[in-house]
């Protein structure tokens, strides 16, 4: 079984390399027309949703979106009040990754691997980039593969099997664990992705897996947080707001698991797909409804001067 965690463990690292490698060919391809796009044009917090929606689709990290925009902040091209829309878009785009990870890929990841790599050793420097993208999405797709054929010899391990059991008995616990898993890892995809395995073999029940979801968004604003400490008051402020927002929308989306969890599986029809719903639906609803607050929000942190 020690064995069984450490592969565990390795698909995790696997998933963060695929990442790393997918986010760095996205910010060769696009990272310096992003950075200008977020300087000029989140002019409202409309526009700014509209803008951390897309930066994150397309580096598909909404942290590095956050700490892009905190850098902004600090070095006085972006106001704090152009800064909240984007928070707000960030946590949006990135659920892609979960909708793209419920897709049934089969062996797909042998195809993106190979093109991949086929694309980074050619003597061009765009295909690199575009070979780096091509090879961190088939990571993901391998560690995804790798967390569902592992989950059912995982749950035999007596300290996951009663991480579980808490966490299918208590919607807390189960926030809870979320939170510091993502915490730790600094990934809420790949803690969805954890999540997809075990429900591909009915260890965790979806509302569990909803509820780890809805931690994971608090505990990625750990990273935002270490990056504003260097930053000036409105950079703190930044990752003030992104822990605020996510806690509160925790809050108030605490109380709806079950239902989210149901109304998901009748659209979705399967666990895995149904989570990665449910991870759009809670982003999208609580960035919607928090955005006509957003310019309000920011005009008056500014003007207080807290």
């Amino acid at each position: 079984m020690d064995q069984q965690v450490v592969v565990f463990i390795l698909y995790i690292l696997l998933f963060l390399l695929g990442m790393g490698v997918m986010t760095g060919g996205m910010h060769a391809l696009v990272g310096s027309k992003m950075r200008h796009t977020l300087e000029r044009a989140a002019s409202t917090p409309f526009k700014g949703l509209a803008i951390g929606t897309i930066a994150s689709m397309l580096l598909q990290s909404s942290s590095a979106v956050t700490i892009i925009t905190v850098g902004l902040i600090g070095a006085h091209a972006m106001r704090f009040s152009q800064s909240v829309g984007i928070i707000l878009g960030a946590n949006i785009g990135t659920t892609i990754t979960g909708e793209v990870a419920a897709l049934p890929v089969g062996s797909m990841h042998y195809f993106f691997f190979g093109a991949g790599l086929i694309m980074m050793c050619l003597p061009f420097r765009r295909f690199f980039s575009i070979g780096s993208l091509l090879f961190g999405i088939g990571c993901l797709f391998a560690s995804m593969a790798g967390f569902s054929s592992l989950a059912e010899s995982l749950v035999q391990a007596p300290f996951i099997r009663d991480l579980l059991v808490d966490a299918n008995e208590s919607m807390i616990y189960a926030v809870i664990v979320g939170t510091l898993f993502s915490a730790i890892i600094q990934s809420s995809s790949a803690t969805v992705l954890v999540c997809m395995g075990f429900l591909d073999h009915n260890i965790l029940s979806l509302p569990a897996a909803i509820a780890i979801m809805l931690g994971s968004n608090v505990g990625t604003c750990l990273t935002t947080y270490i990056a504003s400490l260097g930053t000036g008051r409105e950079g703190r402020w930044t990752a003030y707001t992104h822990i605020l927002f996510n806690v509160l929308s925790v809050v108030v989306f605490f109380p709806f698991i079950h239902f989210m969890a149901d109304y998901t599986m009748i659209i979705a029809g399967s666990g895995r797909a149904a989570l990665a719903h449910a991870s759009v639906i809670f982003n999208l609803i609580t960035g919607l409804i928090a955005v006509p607050l957003a310019g309000p929000f920011g005009r008056w942190v500014e003007r207080t001067r807290l």
